[in-house]
């Protein structure tokens, strides 16, 4: 299965987090894509091969590689493609 996961993250996206994560967007990282404003990020994850409960962690694991500092991140629910 493929899924989407959105998660967010309390921080808000200036021009060097905008950058940082086009860059991200752009590496091996599964990021599809992301938004914000002045309080908060939305990462939009694509994870393969789970079910959807393990999607939600796939997609924590994959943040937590990009944030390693945030750790109060809200999940969605995962969109299957």
């Amino acid at each position: 299965m493929l899924y989407e996961v959105d998660v967010t993250i309390p921080k808000a996206l200036d021009d060097r987090t905008r950058r940082f994560l086009a860059a991200v967007q752009g590496s091996a990282n599964r990021v599809v894509r992301f938004s914000g404003d002045g309080r908060s990020i939305v990462v939009t994850v694509e994870v393969a091969g789970m079910g959807p409960a393990d999607a939600v962690r796939g997609a924590a694991g994959e943040v937590a590689r990009i944030f390693p500092a945030s750790n109060d991140e809200k999940y969605g629910e995962p969109r299957q493609l």
